[in-house]
């Protein structure tokens, strides 16, 4: 369960954006595309920690893996061959991932780095620099390392778009309360001691907080309705990192 897990409740699914299994099959290239974008966005910095703590590759290597797969995935329709059936998207995901690893390594095709190929614009000075918080967990369960990045990826890429959203609403106030609440709290901090600190009424800490909460889990659920391939799985994951019911 997330440190931002809710009480059970029953919420409307959310009509903002079809799942990335359903865009991805498109006749539309755009849509496609696009959905490619919001495939790579969510699962390219836990495939890089995957790749360089279970493969062990370097990590100039791994960089070059991630755009080669993420490239090859959709020039050669990888995801258009999952079936529910036989497991969740991520597995499937990673699976392959793996076999293009295999097979990468076996040709021994790996080319000079910027030979040619499209990258796409991602941090990994970023994410090599996380990989000291991460190397130390248990890395036995493949499947749950992969879920846990992924996971964490998706609530930081919340809370970095909140962020953002609330400091171009001239709200930053709102978004600074709940970060202090929420992700660096002290064992003291209570609404009152928060309320001083920030020279704002109890109330308006209970409502920022209150409105916080729920644009984190919003926009959360946004972001994971595009990295899982069926509504079934989306439910699944609601209920099982927020406590929702997804009808």
């Amino acid at each position: 369960m997330s440190p931002f897990a809710y009480a059970c409740r029953v919420i409307p699914f959310p009509a903002t954006r079809r799942s990335v299994l359903e865009r991805i099959q498109s006749d539309d290239r755009e849509v496609r595309r696009a959905a490619f974008g919001d495939l790579a966005e969510g699962y390219w910095r836990p495939s890089y920690h995957y790749l360089r703590l279970h493969w062990r590759l370097p990590a100039a290597s791994a960089e070059d893996m991630v755009q080669a797969f993420f490239t090859a995935a959709f020039e050669k329709q990888y995801v258009e061959r999952y079936d529910p059936a036989k497991a969740r998207f991520r597995t499937f995901l990673r699976t392959c991932l793996d076999r293009f690893v295999q097979n990468y390594q076996k040709a021994e095709r790996a080319e000079k780095r910027g030979g040619g190929q499209v990258h796409l614009p991602l941090d990994f000075p970023g994410a090599e620099r996380e990989l000291a918080a991460i190397a130390v967990q248990d890395r036995h369960d493949l499947d749950r390392f992969f879920h846990d990045e992924t996971v964490r990826d998706l609530f930081a890429r919340t809370i970095d778009a909140m962020r953002r959203a609330y400091d171009a609403e001239g709200k930053l106030i709102v978004f600074e309360v709940f970060e202090r609440h929420d992700l660096r709290p002290s064992p003291d901090l209570t609404y009152a001691t928060l309320a001083r600190e920030f020279d704002l009424t109890t109330a308006q800490v209970t409502n920022y907080l209150h409105a916080a909460r729920r644009r984190f889990r919003e926009q959360a659920l946004v972001n994971l309705r595009a990295l899982v391939g069926t509504d079934e799985e989306f439910r699944d994951e609601a209920r099982e990192l927020f406590g929702l019911e997804i009808s």
